[in-house]
């Protein structure tokens, strides 16, 4: 019974599995990695007139970057340069080029594509994704940002949660005007909008203003801005301006870290507030204590060193409590509870004995009360 024989693909070259290429060599390295030589199956076509080639004019090494194998590999490619036999051609000999390792690239196209799976899909890090592939830092953001100028037809897509933020992509620059020689301060930012299903980018505006990203959400068609759901925003009043206008619907949602982070300056300011610091209150311009830090709160004593307790403890946390009115003036609610009042101030304006009880701080129900 005849069969037909057909040239079956080696073992190293199918558990290699780089597209158009074939294993020819391995070397295992004394630190445990390995030296891996390929060389291209890919039709030497000539890049001017598209003639296949069939004579090699020269052969060189190339090192290539690439995902680990099984553990860390260096791929080199046993790189042929061929002969155009076209005579009406006026190249007359060219590198060989593949899908896998276009023209002066240095990187595979799988290595590339993994990278950028690793930071937009699974969200790691560029600085981790860096260090488990072992390439550099720039090679990663290189590749994120050739993927985020590859921008799709937003208008095909249909997001439901939307991501806005502001993003300054080179530092502070200053240029003089030739007439006036007046020099004029540039800040370059610029918003992105991207899914956050998927982690696309979906646009690119200039500067961080409602203008840019109204004019970019007005573009896009009716159905479009009706199907999305949710906007992550940082507490911008430009962005909400934009949405309010253009996405009237949709519900905001403010990040947790500016949250936490205005809820904590929030927390000092009352309580700096609330704290007398001399003669006036604290704010007013008056005593030596304006200015300062809040004194540490109880739990945190402990933790000071003798210098830093001796300070604590002689801090004018024990002079008396401000006054209903006062406290009124400055909190942003209605206050209907009693100022806290140090337990041995009885009648004394000192400070408290070294050690002794202080003035209790603020509870946080008490700073949720509602307007």
């Amino acid at each position: 019974m005849l069969e037909p024989t057909l040239a079956a693909e080696d073992a190293a070259s199918l558990i290699f599995n780089l597209p158009g290429y074939r294993v020819t060599g391995a070397v295992l390295l004394p630190d445990g990695a390995r030296h891996i030589t390929v060389e291209t199956t890919f039709p030497p076509g000539c890049p001017s007139c598209g003639v296949i080639a069939s004579r090699v004019k020269e052969r060189r090494c190339q090192r290539l970057r690439d995902i680990p194998v099984a553990g860390r590999v260096e791929l080199l490619w046993d790189k042929r340069r061929w002969f155009c036999d076209e005579y009406l051609c006026e190249r007359k000999s060219f590198c060989e080029a593949t899908p896998q390792v276009p023209r002066r690239a240095r990187s595979t196209r799988r290595l590339r594509q993994t990278v950028l799976d690793a930071v937009i899909t699974s969200g790691r890090a560029v600085s981790e994704t860096a260090l488990a592939f072992g390439i550099s830092w720039w090679l990663v953001q290189k590749v994120i940002g050739d993927a985020a100028l590859r921008l799709p037809d937003v208008d095909l897509l249909a997001p439901r949660m939307l991501g806005i933020d502001e993003h300054r992509y080179r530092s502070v620059r200053f240029f003089q005007d030739p007439g006036t020689k007046a020099w004029t301060r540039y800040e370059p930012w610029m918003t992105a909008i991207v899914d956050l299903d998927t982690g696309q980018v979906l646009g690119i505006v200039d500067g961080r203003d409602h203008k840019g990203v109204g004019d970019w959400l007005f573009a896009r068609p009716l159905e479009w801005r009706l199907g999305v759901q949710v906007v992550a925003i940082d507490p911008s009043a430009a962005f909400r301006k934009a949405l309010r206008m253009w996405l009237p619907r949709t519900t905001v949602s403010v990040n947790l870290f500016h949250v936490t982070m205005l809820a904590n300056d929030m927390l000092t300011a009352v309580r700096q507030g609330s704290v007398p610091a001399g003669p006036g209150l604290a704010g007013q311009g008056h005593g030596p204590g304006v200015g300062g830090p809040y004194v540490a709160a109880r739990g945190q004593r402990e933790s000071l060193r003798t210098p830093g307790r001796s300070r604590n403890n002689s801090a004018p946390c024990c002079r008396p409590a401000p006054s209903r009115p006062q406290l009124r003036r400055r909190l942003p609610w209605p206050t209907s509870w009693n100022a806290p009042r140090c337990p041995r101030q009885a009648g004394s304006t000192g400070p408290c004995a070294a050690g002794g009880p202080r003035s209790k701080s603020l509870s946080l129900p008490e700073l949720q009360r509602p307007r």
